[in-house]
This record gives C-alpha cells, sequence and structure tokens, in this order.
C-alpha cells in the first residue's frame, strides 16, 4: 500500500510538469534589446505555457518607425505564441533585436522550440477592390496625392507595402524648402538650374516655385509648425523651412507624415499597409488600376486614375548599379522600400524615364553604424581631409561632400574637431570610428595621417585648442535621382512623348527632372514630393470624374 501511495504521489507531483510540457514555464522573465538608439528592458509573461504578454520600458527608438514596430510584433508573437513572426517591414533593425530579447526570455522559460518557429503560412484570399484614384505609396508624396483627391471628391485607397506608413519621408528631417516670398521665385529657380549645370527641367522647377509656397500654407493649415529657417545647400537664401512636431521636436519627418496621416483618418481614408503593388492593369492605353500582395490576400484593385508614390531605387543595388553606379556600394539610409518598385511598374506600362547617374547622396560615420544615430557627428565637424590628411574644404554641404568623396576616388573623408566639438566627436571616439590626440601629431599617428598634411589641413580648418579629433565620414544615400517623366500637371508621360492616360506620379519616383548630379539643397525633395504630390491627387480625382 505503501509503496502504492508514494506513485500516486509522484505522478501528482509530476502533473503541473506534464500540463507544461508544450508550452514553456510560467512566470516573467526579462532580458536586455540592443535598441537602434540604445539599449532597453524588455519583459514576457508566460501563463499557462504561452505567451501573455510582453512590455518594454526605457526604448528610445523613434515612436513612428521602432516604437510602431514593438507594438506590431508583440501583438504579432502574442496572437500567434510565437516570436517567430515576420519582421516589421521599414524597421528590420528593431525587429531583428526586439527577437532576440523575446527569444531570451522564452529560452530562460524552457520554452519549446515551436514558440520561436515562424507560425503556419495562412491560405491567402483573393480580393477585388474598387475605387476612383488609388495610390501606391504612403511617403509625403502619396500622403498629399491622397488627401488631395479625396478632398476633391474622389473614392480614394492608399497602399504602402512597409508595414508602417510614411516611407523615406518618416526617416528624413522634416526639411521643406521653398521660395522666401513671391519675389524669391525666380531666384529660387535660377539657383536650381546653375546646381543642375544647365541639365534640368526649367518648366518644372518654375512650377514648383510657383507653388511651394501653397505647400507651405496647407501643410500649416493641417498644424504642421516650423522650428526654424535657414539656407541649405549653397544658396545664402533661408530657404530651408525646419518642421516640428506639435509637442516641439524637430528634426523628424514625422512631423509632416503625423499630420497628413491624421488628416486621411478625419477624412476616413485608410493605408492599406503591408500591401505590395507587383504590376499596373493597363486597358486600352490607359491605365486602370493595379495589381498587389500582401500576406494575407491578392489584390486586384480597379481604379479610373492610380498615383505612383513608390519613392526612389537607392535600396537595390542591381537598379543602382544599371542608373547610378556611383552609389552601388553605398548603404541606403532611406525606407528599405526604396527598390524602384514604382519606375519598374511604370516602364512596364510604357513610360519614358530620366536618369542622369546622380544620386541624394549623404555623410555618415560608418557603414557598420546605421542604426548608431550619428550622422550629425559626420555632418557637423569643421572640415574635412582625405585619408592622408590632404585638406579638401570646409563643410558646406554634405551633397558635395558626398560628391568630393566620389571624385577623389576614396572611400572615406575624415572630419575634424577641436575641444569646441568634443560633445561630438568623443561619441565616435567610445565606438571606435573617431581618433584623439592632445596634438597634432597624436592624431595623425592615431589615424595613420600624414602629419604635415594634417597641420596643414588643421591650421586651414582654423582648429587650435586640444585635444584635435578625426571622426570617420563615408558616403551613404537618403535617396535617388532619376525615374518616371512626368509634366507639370504629373501626369507620367509615355516614350511616345504623350501622357499614358490615368497614370499620375510625384516623390523620388519621378523626380529627374529636377536634378542634375548633385542634389541642390536639404528639403528640396520632400517639397518638390508634396507640391506635385498635390498636384497629382487633384488631377487623378478630376479625371477619374
Amino acid at each position: 500500500m505503501k509503496k502504492l501511495l508514494c506513485i500516486a504521489l509522484a505522478l501528482c507531483l509530476m502533473l503541473p510538469c506534464l500540463a507544461l510540457a508544450d508550452g514553456a514555464a510560467d512566470g516573467v522573465y526579462a532580458a536586455v534589446c540592443k535598441g537602434f538608439y540604445g539599449d532597453f528592458n524588455v519583459s514576457v509573461t508566460i501563463a499557462e505555457g504561452k505567451l501573455a504578454d510582453i512590455a518594454w520600458e526605457g526604448a528610445m527608438e523613434t515612436p513612428e518607425l521602432g516604437g510602431a514596430a514593438l507594438e506590431i510584433m508583440a501583438a504579432d508573437m502574442i496572437a500567434a505564441n510565437t516570436s517567430g513572426v515576420d519582421n516589421v517591414s521599414g524597421a528590420t533593425v528593431t525587429s531583428a533585436v526586439f527577437r532576440a530579447a523575446v527569444n531570451d526570455c522564452l529560452k530562460q522559460a524552457n520554452a519549446p522550440a515551436e514558440m520561436t518557429a515562424a507560425p503556419a503560412a495562412a491560405e491567402k484570399a483573393a480580393e477585388v477592390i474598387d475605387a476612383d484614384v488609388l495610390v501606391v505609396g504612403s511617403g509625403v508624396a502619396g500622403l498629399s496625392a491622397a488627401i488631395a483627391a479625396k478632398e476633391a471628391g474622389a473614392n480614394v485607397v492608399i497602399i504602402e507595402k512597409q508595414d508602417i506608413p510614411g516611407g523615406s519621408s518618416v526617416t528624413s528631417a522634416g526639411i521643406v524648402y521653398a521660395p522666401l516670398d513671391e519675389t524669391d521665385k525666380e531666384t529660387m529657380v535660377a539657383y536650381y538650374m546653375e546646381r543642375a549645370e544647365g541639365n534640368a527641367n526649367e518648366e518644372q522647377l518654375t512650377f514648383f516655385a510657383d507653388n511651394a509656397l501653397d505647400t507651405l500654407a496647407w501643410l500649416e493649415s493641417l498644424g504642421v509648425q516650423w522650428m526654424m529657417q535657414v539656407p541649405a545647400g549653397t544658396a545664402p537664401q533661408p530657404r530651408a523651412r525646419f518642421s516640428m512636431t506639435a509637442q516641439g521636436v524637430g528634426m523628424t519627418g514625422a512631423a509632416l507624415t503625423n499630420p497628413m496621416i491624421a488628416k486621411l483618418n478625419e477624412l476616413g481614408v485608410q493605408i492599406m499597409t503591408g500591401v505590395a503593388a507587383t504590376e499596373l492593369i493597363v486597358a486600352d492605353g490607359a491605365v486602370v488600376g493595379a495589381k498587389a500582395v500582401s500576406d494575407k490576400a491578392d489584390y486586384t484593385i480597379n481604379a479610373k486614375a492610380v498615383v505612383l508614390a513608390t519613392g526612389g531605387f537607392d535600396a537595390s543595388t542591381e537598379m543602382k548599379a544599371q542608373y547610378s553606379p556611383i552609389a552601388t556600394t553605398d548603404f541606403p539610409l532611406s525606407s528599405k522600400g526604396n527598390t524602384g518598385d514604382g519606375i519598374n511598374m511604370g516602364i512596364a506600362a510604357g513610360a519614358a524615364t530620366e536618369f542622369k547617374g546622380g544620386m541624394i547622396g549623404f555623410d555618415f560615420v560608418n557603414g557598420s553604424l546605421p542604426a548608431s544615430g550619428m550622422n550629425a557627428v559626420a555632418m557637423y565637424c569643421v572640415s574635412y581631409t582625405q585619408p592622408d590628411g590632404t585638406f579638401v574644404s570646409p563643410v558646406i554641404d554634405y551633397p558635395i561632400t558626398y560628391q568630393a568623396i566620389k571624385d577623389l576616388g576614396v572611400e572615406h573623408f575624415y572630419g575634424l574637431y577641436d575641444a569646441a566639438g568634443a560633445d561630438s566627436a568623443e561619441q565616435a571616439v567610445a565606438v571606435g570610428f573617431g581618433w584623439k590626440g592632445e596634438t597634432v601629431e597624436e592624431l595623425a599617428a592615431a589615424t595613420g595621417m600624414d602629419a604635415a598634411k594634417l597641420a596643414d589641413a588643421v591650421a586651414q580648418s582654423g582648429l587650435t585648442t586640444a585635444p584635435y579629433y578625426a571622426v570617420m565620414v563615408a558616403p551613404c544615400t537618403i535617396g535617388s535621382m532619376g525615374g518616371l517623366v512626368i509634366n507639370t500637371d504629373a501626369q507620367v508621360m509615355g516614350t511616345d512623348g504623350n501622357a499614358i492616360a490615368g497614370l499620375y506620379a510625384s516623390g523620388e519616383v519621378a523626380n529627374g527632372g529636377f536634378y542634375y548630379q548633385v542634389y541642390p539643397a536639404s528639403g528640396s525633395s520632400l517639397s518638390l514630393a508634396m507640391t506635385f504630390g498635390l498636384e497629382a491627387g487633384r488631377n487623378a480625382a478630376a479625371f477619374a470624374k
């Protein structure tokens, strides 16, 4: 009898373990997540062997990107009871490190393999959607077009292939370039033509200059505020307006995209995220919709007009090699969705294109640190030298620096600071991409630069107070130049020289007429995208009627 009681008692003690054999051990587990802008804490709650809650604190992720990705990932993981859900497109770095932290917690909980594996794929549906105007892309070009079309009375559908709206616009500094006033329009056009060495479409630039002030007024009507107004590029006029959020935060494209998204919500237009257009539907020479796909469905979207606002191609190595070889190896800081989809769809539908080999070049600390938030360290130094210490120039404008690196055929420059810039330079030193010397000779030895050449560069830079610093300055991209040809009505032009009926475009997908090879001024891309986006939306709605 005693033996039987012992066996029974042992079985009873094993029951909780048996109940959890197909799940993780209940409890709350913690791990550190290596976030985009620094470490933060993650906790995972297991209840009845399943993911019950995922929480975090101290995250410094950008709310509209990394912050949104955390919310999406946590919800998907809990719903699927696995950390193996898809990355959030548009925030893949945050997605990956967040999954790693959750996996750490699941390992502590002795979770079975299926709680970290990819969930079973759901069967796709086939859906048909009808609209007056289809807008493809949700950067400022697409958002402005969708608002304009809706306010003109059209039934609007807007799709975005990333899981987070905003495109490259939300990753930008939110700068808008426009004339100072009515009297400055002609001067601004002349400036753009000068920077393009005459290789730009003056009619389109004139249209832009004539309408950009109205774009500013429209943004202000949505609640956009301005933090400051300063010169940009090489022009002395303070045409660059820095937008800021309602909370007073500047240097973020969310200051532009958030009010636009709020306006679309007010108008009842939903952005379908995670939906990628794959081809335009053409009938009798006119564009009448598009095919699109998502994880859940294959879509046929019938529309009377389509606006392409899909961004550029600097995240596509193949397209860079074909159209802008200067940037083939450059790291893209723009949206990872910038793979030229709209350009290729337009070409397949008979659109004309315009490429001149340029790129919207930028300067950052190093290609291995795209998530460091340290780009300003590369931009705000006093001057630049070649790798051997030869003086290049004082800091003027990041596209000019980018072009200079390319023209000289070097992989990087050094940016110089003295004690006045220590707060910035020490950040690069801390992560191994900055060097420090109490004397110029010490700095030369630390970097491998020629001491005499560096001494000359320091003297030409006006640096006088030790310690001296050099930081890595490498080329990257924040967008592309070149794409579909449009007219001042934002219609896409065909290879036959005529407008393609029902097809409009704005933004990087169709910016070839505005630039040559060097980007002219910060804020140009956003301002052009919105000015022509509004035109595209209004004209698409009118065509649909």
